[in-house]
């Protein structure tokens, strides 16, 4: 990446690449050309920071059903649920991907900032709480290279490896389907290959050994040739997930946030007497119908609203200053699109489809918005199970 044209940020404990620039390209121009082409043929993420932990033991399923909002331990093995993880007074904290290995085994993909932090977690919880839970966690982050094979193209590039090696592991939508994961051969790599999207695409997140990564990079960037394969980098990825509605930790979450905020009810269990946060979740505050809610906006003349900018509404407050009624989380300009998206928490946003609202910038220009549905893009998903 860094001899392509990578414009790297620093993202947790790690440097990522925002964008992957072409000569005489800036930020924008790469962005857009990253999200046209995944969105069209075939893109490359390395994700290989986003936080790997093991959790192993008779009493694995048990301690993850306190640590997330809804059941793992009703997770069969091969297949994938995505979790949520609150702190103890109901905030969301992380969230990620939860794979079951075997009846003992499950790995816990967090967020790239979250890994060491949700593994100290996991193990304060076990040496002071819970201590006789027979579980063990170890952080293998680094262990695995991973890297997401994003678009329509995506399952071809990794047939193509396999016919290559004379066969290889089946990724047909029959033999892997969404939301599952499977151990085998990818062309000459011993891979796992794990059938999730944060795009919308057709995807799939392939671990290698660490050691093996830029070999299995290079080996996807040759044989993706005829595909159109490119790189994207993390602002591409943002947007991708923001088309599709998909919550980012950082972004809808500040701390003060729910997740019955952000309308991720699906994802509480009601079959759990506890989980870490449940109780906290019912406290009035918590419950109080006036909590801003997330939604979609559209501005009416297509650009983008700032980042963090407040809505103003009716009246002003005990200071004198204007009422603040919701304020934008996610704000990006959509290449597929062609216009500004963005996500936001409003009050009684959900109930105010179609609304317009404004936002005061700090530019001096008031920007006009729509509250739209949070998902701009594929809206029933038959993309990503293609």
């Amino acid at each position: 990446l860094d001899k392509n044209g990578a414009d790297w940020e620093p993202v947790g404990q790690w440097r990522r690449p925002f964008s992957i620039n072409n000569p005489g390209e800036d930020r924008h121009a790469a962005v857009n050309r990253e999200v046209k082409n995944t969105r069209e043929n075939l893109g490359l993420l390395d994700a290989s920071t986003l936080g790997k932990l093991v959790v192993k033991g008779p009493d694995a399923g048990k301690f993850l059903d306190m640590l997330y909002t809804n059941m793992m331990s009703t997770l069969k093995v091969g297949k994938c649920r995505y979790g949520l993880m609150c702190t103890e007074n109901g905030f969301l904290m992380d969230d990620g991907v939860v794979a079951r290995i075997d009846e003992d085994t499950f790995l816990c993909h967090t967020t790239t900032g979250g890994a060491e932090r949700i593994h100290g977690w996991m193990e304060e919880w076990l040496q002071t709480e819970w201590w006789d839970m027979k579980v063990y966690v170890a952080n293998v982050t680094e262990q695995y290279a991973q890297i997401a094979v994003v678009g329509p193209n995506a399952r071809k590039v990794l047939e193509k490896l396999n016919a290559a090696a004379g066969g290889g592991m089946d990724v047909s939508k029959e033999a892997l389907p969404f939301m599952e994961w499977r151990d085998g051969k990818i062309g000459e790599f011993d891979a796992r290959a794990y059938r999730i999207s944060f795009s919308g695409e057709l995807s799939y997140e392939i671990a290698v050994a660490s050691s093996e990564g830029q070999a299995f990079w290079d080996a996807l960037m040759e044989a993706g040739k005829e595909f159109g394969v490119m790189p994207y980098g993390t602002e591409t990825l943002h947007i991708l997930r923001a088309e599709k509605g998909f919550i980012m930790i950082g972004d809808e979450t500040d701390g003060t946030v729910i997740p019955q905020d952000l309308g991720l009810h699906w994802a509480l269990s009601k079959k759990k007497d506890d989980y870490l946060g449940k109780r906290a979740q019912q406290r009035s505050h918590m419950v109080d119908p006036e909590r801003w809610q997330l939604v979609g906006l559209e501005t009416v003349d297509g650009s983008v609203l700032p980042d963090g900018a407040y809505a103003v509404g009716e009246g002003v407050n005990a200071n004198g200053q204007r009422n603040m009624i919701g304020r934008v989380t996610s704000t990006y300009h959509s290449a597929t699109l062609g216009r500004g998206i963005a996500m936001g928490l409003v009050k009684h946003g959900p109930k105010r489809m179609g609304e317009v609202i404004e936002f005061p910038g700090t530019d001096g220009k008031t920007y006009k918005a729509k509250i739209v549905d949070p998902v701009f893009y594929d809206k029933d998903g038959e993309k990503q199970n293609v």
